[in-house]
């Protein structure tokens, strides 16, 4: 069952601002987090995944804390992002390609993952595929041939069979509002076995060598869909 907008807005705010929602939740009472911390990721880490799932492995990585307040996030229309730009350690050795980041709970370890969001790209909204391999975006604004593309379901939605949430694809084709994908660069057009929906979003992967030191933008966006 969808969220009503303004208590979607109130959710984020309780979690990433520690800002009690009246009537209903207050911040922890007692040891509430002081911070969050975000940690990088070379592929989706899941739902049922932790911060050490497909986290970087870079020389010079570590997660970073970031305030639970309005000076660290900025809650606005369903949506959360930092309030100012993140950056990691440079990276010293090592390489690795940030697909992912995450909020959760812990400076290093298994910590559980509260929100995971896409590097460097954009929500595109909902969407619609049918079993074709033709994809709907209503969103599609700025959506390009060889563009990264992931997929994930919403209550109420359900995937194509065919189409793996978090996967990273390849935009293959571009027809007004109308996209295929592809696994891999200008390869073949991804067909379902049904059609089906859920949300979509744009992916710019950072691509980490040594003296990168990589960084979320304040562009850097989780919409609690």
């Amino acid at each position: 069952m969808p969220k009503g907008s303004t208590f979607a807005n109130d959710l984020l705010k309780l979690i990433f601002q520690a800002v009690a929602i009246a009537n209903i939740a207050d911040n922890a009472a007692a040891s509430p987090l002081g911070n969050l911390y975000i940690s990088l990721h070379t592929a989706d880490p899941g739902r049922g995944g932790s911060q050490t799932t497909s986290e970087a492995s870079y020389t010079g990585y570590a997660r970073v804390p970031l305030v639970r307040s309005s000076s660290g996030w900025t809650v606005t229309s369903n949506a959360v992002s930092p309030a100012a730009a993140i950056n990691f350690g440079a990276c010293t050795a090592g390489a690795n390609a940030i697909t992912h980041w995450a909020v959760g709970t812990a400076t290093s370890g298994s910590g559980k993952i509260l929100y995971v969001g896409t590097v460097g790209g954009a929500s595109l909204g909902p969407f619609s595929a049918l079993a074709n391999g033709n994809i709907t975006l209503p969103a599609l604004s700025g959506v390009a041939v060889d563009d990264r593309i992931v997929f994930d379901t919403v209550p109420g939605a359900v995937l194509p069979t065919g189409l793996t949430a978090g996967t990273l694809y390849w935009v293959k084709t571009v027809s007004a509002d109308v996209i295929t994908i592809a696994t891999t660069q200008g390869g073949s057009t991804v067909t379902f076995s049904n059609a089906g929906d859920g949300v979509a979003a744009k992916v710019v992967p950072i691509a980490v060598s040594t003296g990168v030191t990589p960084q979320l933008t304040t562009a850097s966006t989780i919409v609690d869909d």
